[in-house]
Order: C-alpha cells, then structure tokens, then sequence
C-alpha cells in the first residue's frame, strides 16, 4: 500500500510568473529525508526584483517543508529554481506530500504554484545496535528500532551460545513495536568457565515475520588478569619460529621458538617486568603446560629503562598428541613491582598477531603414512664407550599420524662395523599419540675403530598378523653417534672364517657415470661354525651413494657361500677408477675387501660397443701379426705357383 506527497504552487497575477515544474517524484522512500524538483521564475516587469519562496504543504497528509533560495531575477528574465522538499521518517504509506508554492518579488505581488502528489512507499525494516565488553563486565544493552513505515508484531529474539558461558535476553518477544518506535534489550552474561582468549561473539536476532535484523556483542578476553592496564609497557615485536616447518602451522615433535620482545615506553626505570606466553586450545583451556621441554611459562626480564626494551626467548617441543585444532598463542608482559602490580601495569596486545590479542596456530598431525611413526630423544651411554664396554640405548617412539595401528611395531638397531643388528617389539596397539620408552644394549667389539659410529634405527608398523609382515615402514633413518676410544685392540681386527670376493653384476657390466651399478660380493665361511655376517660399504660417499644392499644380513655354514647385492648410483660427474671397500662384521670382528671400479664418463658410451674388441687386439697383436705374415706368405706362394704352370704366349 501506498501513500501520496503532493505539491500545489500558487501564483498571484504580477510581475512575477512561475512556470512548470520538472522532476517532482511520484513516490520516495520514507527514510529519503527529501528531494528535489526544478521549476522556472520569470520577471516580466521592467524592473530587476528579489524573489522569495515559500509552501503550503496542508495540500498533503503528510508532514514536510518547502524550501528554495531567494534569487534575483533581472527584467524580463528567467531563472531556474531548485526546490527542496524535507521529511520525516516513518510516516505511513497512506499519507502523501503536497504543496504549493509561493513566489513573492519586491513589490510583495506573488505568484503560486502546486506540484505534487507524491506518495509514501510501504517498508518494513528492524535494526539491532551492537555492544562491546570487557572481560569482567557481565551485561550488554541493545536498542532494537522499527527503523520502517509499519508497525511490526510478534518480534522474537534469538541468540548464538558462547562455550564457557550462560546467556538471558530479556525481553524475548516483543508484541508490537510503531513505526519509529524503540525497545531496549538487555543481554545477561554468566559466565561458567573461563572465556577463550581473544574476541568471543554473541550473535543476537531479532524477527518478526520475514523483516529480520542482527546485532553482536563482542567480550575481548584479556590475557592479562584485569584486562589492558596502563601505557607503559609494550610488546614491540614477536617473532615465532617453527624449526621444522611453518611458523603458524605445527604438528607433534615440532621444534618451537618464540621471542618476545618488551619496551618501557614510560619515563622511568620499570622494575620486576615479568613476560608469560600461553597456549589455547578451541575450548578455551591453556595447554601450554603440556608443550614439551619449555623450561617455564613465564621469564622474569628484572628492569628495563625507560625507552629501553628486552627480550624474553621460549623454546619447547609440540607434544606427541597435539592434535588437529586450532589454537591461539598470546603473551602478556606486566610488571610485578609493589608500586604497579599486574593489576595496574599489563598488556597483552601484540600489533602483529592477526588479531591484536593472539596468533591463530593450526595443530596438524602428520598425514604422510611412512612418517607416522618416529623415534625422538635417542639417547645412548656412555659416549664415549670403550672397546669391550656395554653400551645402552634408550628412544622414544611416537606416533605423530592420523591413524592408529593395532597388534604391534617393530624398532630396529643396525651398525655393521659394530656388529649391531637388534630389535625391539612393542606388542600392543599404538594409536595416534601413543608413545613408548625402548631400549637396546650392545657390547662394543673388541676390534672396533676408534672414530664416531652412526647408529641406524627404522621404524615398521601396519602390522599384517596373517603373513608376519609389516605394511609401512618408516621412510627416514633416525640416528645417533657413538664415539669409540680408548681398550681397543687393533691388531684384532679381521675375521678370517670369512672371505669376500666381488664382481659386476651381468645386468651392469660397466660401471658408468649417472647410472646405477650392481656389484655382486660373493662370501664364504671358511670357519666350522654357523655364522650371520652383517654387510656394509664404505668409502664411496664422495663418488656415489648406497641404493640398496640385499640381504644386509647373511647366514652361511661352514664351506656355504652367499651372495650379495649391492647397488650403487654413481654421481654423473665421476670419471677413472674409484675405489670403495666392503665391510663383513660377525661377533665383533671385520673383514673388509676393497673394491675399484673403472668408472666411464657418459660421453664415452658412444665408442663402448667396440671397447671390448679393440681391448682384445691390443691384448694379442703378437698372434695377429704372425696370422698376417702367414698370410701374406700364402698369397705370395699362390702368385709363384700360378706363373709357373701358366702357357708361353706365341712370338709374333
């Protein structure tokens, strides 16, 4: 439904005249405020005068003024005026704006004009102011306002929860609400636990029929105790560093710095300035206790000077069972001074957080299926360890993943110099955050070099009862060093129950540069006894690197031989003979048998094909040459024998 504004201009017969109106509205919204329409002035008098203008607007049912501004119009001119018309909001749709217009010259003769009816548009409209509150204030006052044209009934009001809080509204309906008319809602805030850090939101609606409308009350939870208290103190810089990953994304046994940088920004010394960072997990709990290896939440930086600044540095490891959340990290830095007193001296806003109050970190646990299950925290003692000297080893084994694994996992321990080949099983399930303390124990050979040993672990788990095997395995060795010194008995070394030989593969039969290469090392237990050698390689590590040795392990009887696989891919900038050794190791002692490829650059492979045959003729030219003169010497007798039987040409 609508209303009708309408507009009558009056005019007086004179000297002045006005003329036709151009752009009155048909209809406006209620809330327009006004508008506008043109309309001409004409002088028709000999005289130049000042015109005025003025309104009836009783022509209309609604309320409205006129105005338009006084011009002078010279002798026989005409002028164009702008005309304003100026209303309330929330006049119903069945009123209209009309009226007319009065031009008055100098000699008081006027003219009239009417324009109008322009009518009232229907709307129906609500509107909900939005409140701000501190951590300890407990009450938001809203204004709800029927901002349209129309009475509105049966407003209810609704509200989103808050975790950690209990919310009242009252009222919660409201019958009827005028046109124009306001409602005052008072929104009560209990609260049941502490509040997350940062910006909490309560969302309130109000409704009536399909004309809706929203407001917010937002509580800024400090982490300060009594929220921001003084100037003095400022968190200047933050700077967070994941050692391992994304700064602002972490997952379990991340490495995790965070420094905090405070400046007095007063005029004075501030004593006993206090720095304590926390973590927040989407409940609101703080579980920065739980994050490994951080020596203290809280780091006491004493005084600063005024226009000085300090930095308090925290480190920590992400727990194994941090989870996939999200989390907000904040620090605060107050002064514990008798004079100030958290309570007077804190802040904790930090320019740049994403949000003023804290950093939004995305807890991800490790998706990749080799990389779920690790070992951190190995440990071994003592280091050094002598020869003859028991050695033990203890590791942490965690479950980083998404998913969990039943029945058991396997942990192995290999060094071959040392002998080492070892294994611990965990016979139970280990699901996502599990963790479990291992240990080995070892005897170090009595023959053992003295030098820095690495110590090679992996990881198996999926286990598959049916067939005794296990599905992933861990794609990365984790190590740890022992150094070895002092009791060991070089002239030990060597195990002559064992003999290596070795030879190329028939798949690789040269070894180029940029390819792979399969040396095969043939052993043979010479010994009377059953024996498990462990086989590695070195001094190869500046010319290629180890792909595959299979089996690492092999168990001969007496007179048996076995052989095995090693695979080497050779850099693609080696060229001439390299040389490698192959390491047997079996109850403490080595046999090593050093090895030399002759290594071709890959731009000699084109001339490769005739290699072997020109290396042949080279190796027996003495034969060949004697077969060449015996041929010679044939050829030569068959010339003589054919001259001799051949017939005597007749004399001419």
């Amino acid at each position: 439904m609508t209303a009708i504004l309408s507009l009558t201009m009056v005019s007086a017969a004179s000297l002045i005249s006005v003329g036709s109106l151009t752009g009155v509205p048909t209809s406006v919204a209620h809330d327009a405020g006004s508008y506008t329409f043109t309309f001409e002035v004409t002088n028709t008098g000999v005289d130049a005068t000042a015109v005025s203008f003025s309104a009836d607007m009783t022509l209309g049912t609604a309320t409205g003024t006129f105005s338009a501004p006084t011009t002078n119009v010279a002798a026989g001119a005409t002028e164009t005026i702008t005309g304003t018309v100026t209303f309330p909001a929330n006049q119903a749709d069945t009123l209209t704006l009309e009226g007319k217009i009065i031009a008055l010259g100098n000699d008081n003769t006027d003219n009239t004009q009417t324009f109008g009816p322009t009518s009232i548009l229907t709307s129906s409209s609500l509107s909900l102011t939005s409140a701000t509150l501190s951590e300890d204030q407990t009450q938001a006052t809203l204004t709800l306002t029927n901002d349209g044209n129309t009475p509105l009934s049966s407003i209810a009001l609704t509200y989103t929860d808050l975790t950690g809080a209990t919310i009242t509204i009252n009222p919660l309906s409201i019958p009827t609400l005028a046109a124009g008319g306001s409602e005052t809602i008072t929104v009560d805030i209990t609260k049941t636990s502490k509040l997350n850090v940062g910006t909490s939101t309560i969302t309130v609606t109000a409704t009536s029929g399909s004309t809706t409308t929203t407001g917010t009350i937002t509580i800024e939870n400090n982490f300060c105790e009594a929220g921001e208290q003084g100037t003095d103190l400022e968190i200047s810089d933050v700077n967070i560093d994941n050692n391992d990953g994304d700064d602002e994304e972490w997952s379990p046994l991340d490495k995790i710095e965070v420094e905090v940088e405070v400046s007095n920004d007063a005029d004075e010394k501030i004593k006993d300035v206090f720095v304590e960072i926390g973590l927040f997990d989407s409940s609101g709990k703080n579980i920065i206790k739980d994050m490994e290896d951080l020596d203290d939440e809280e780091i006491d930086l004493g005084s600063i000077k005024d226009g000085d600044e300090k930095t308090a540095t925290f480190t920590f490891t992400v727990p194994a069972d941090f989870e996939d959340d999200k989390y907000r990290l904040v620090v605060k830095a107050y002064s514990d001074d008798n004079e100030f007193g958290e309570d007077k001296l804190c802040t904790s806003r930090v320019s740049e957080f994403d949000d003023d109050f804290f950093q939004e970190i995305d807890g991800e646990r490790e998706t990749d299926e080799e990389k779920h299950i690790v070992l951190n925290n190995i440990k071994i003692t003592p280091s050094p360890a002598q020869c003859n000297e028991r050695v033990q080893v203890t590791a942490e084994v965690f479950n980083i993943g998404d998913e969990d694994y039943e029945d058991q996992v396997r942990v192995t321990m290999f060094n071959s110099e040392l002998g080492i080949n070892d294994e611990n099983i965990i016979r139970e399930d280990f699901d996502q955050g599990d963790s479990e303390l291992i240990d080995f124990e070892f005897d170090v050979p009595a023959s053992a070099t003295e030098k820095i040993h690495i110590i090679e672990f992996k990881t198996y788990y999926d286990y598959d009862e049916d067939v005794d095997t296990y599905d992933e395995t861990s794609d990365e060795e984790f190590t740890v060093s022992l150094r070895v010194e002092g009791n060991c008995d070089a002239s030990s070394n060597g195990d002559s129950s064992v003999q290596i030989t070795a030879e190329l593969d028939a798949e690789t039969p040269e070894a180029v540069a940029g390819e792979q290469v399969i040396i095969n090392a043939i052993l043979k237990n010479n010994g009377n006894e059953e024996a498990t050698y462990a086989i590695g390689v070195d001094g190869n590590s500046e010319w290629s690197q180890v792909s595959s040795i299979e089996p690492r392990l092999l168990t001969l009887s007496p007179g048996q031989s076995g052989e095995v696989g090693i695979v080497l891919l050779i850099n693609s900038d080696v060229s001439e003979d390299q040389e490698l050794t192959i390491r047997s190791s079996h109850n403490g002692l080595t046999t090593e048998q050093k090895v030399v490829l002759a290594v071709q650059s890959t731009g000699s492979q084109g001339s490769s094909d005739l290699g072997p045959f020109v290396g042949h003729i080279k190796n027996n030219w003495f034969i060949y040459l004697i077969i060449l003169v015996n041929v010679i010497l044939i050829i030569a007798i068959i010339l003589v024998i054919r001259s001799m039987v051949a017939p005597a040409r007749p004399t001419l």
